[in-house]
């Protein structure tokens, strides 16, 4: 390794530092969210927590992904579409529904370290991901009282959706780290 390629592989590791953080810090609000929630499974304020603990965990690590894409897809000499740039900018300014966020990130993520990668986005899990979020917004936003209840239904597909993203984003991070220059 050159010096150039030892002060770009410095720079990427800067870029996965945070990231690694910031994946610890959420996946530990989600963890004590549900700590606390399992042995009381009919408290509502955990069953509500827990689910905007999984919904911070799956934006807030989309969110450093987008931010990282450019660099990393520079190191690795990956070349990004316009479209592909434009709607890094545009998802990082504007709200997008997670649906499309979590493809579109995953996917870009994973074409500009180079590697293919295969999710399955026709899963349970996902879905599951999908409605989580749709129960977020209610959360956050009630329009009456029965907005904030959180239903054993709707709890059993927020774990669902937490795990299949754990899984898809461990799967996502495993790869692309095959082809870092550190571990």
């Amino acid at each position: 390794m050159n010096a150039d390629q030892k002060t770009k592989a410095a720079a990427l590791h800067k870029l996965y530092k945070p990231l690694r953080t910031l994946i610890r810090v959420l996946d530990s609000d989600v963890q004590y969210a549900r700590e606390q929630w399992r042995p009381d499974p009919s408290s509502q304020f955990w069953r509500r927590t827990f689910v905007r603990c999984c919904c911070a965990r799956a934006e807030g690590t989309l969110s450093v992904l987008k931010n990282a894409v450019r660099d990393i897809a520079d190191y690795f000499g990956v070349q990004l579409t316009e479209k592909e740039i434009a709607e890094l900018v545009f998802e990082c300014r504007a709200f997008l529904k997670p649906r499309e966020n979590v493809k579109r990130t995953f996917k870009v993520f994973a074409r500009a370290h180079g590697v293919p990668v295969a999710i399955k986005y026709d899963e349970t899990g996902f879905a599951d991901l999908c409605d989580t979020f749709i129960l977020r917004n209610r959360l956050m936003h009630p329009r009456g009282l029965f907005d904030l209840e959180v239903t054993d239904k709707a709890i059993d597909a927020a774990v669902r959706g937490e795990k299949w993203f754990g899984c898809v984003l461990t799967n996502v991070l495993q790869e692309c780290g095959k082809k870092l220059p550190f571990r």
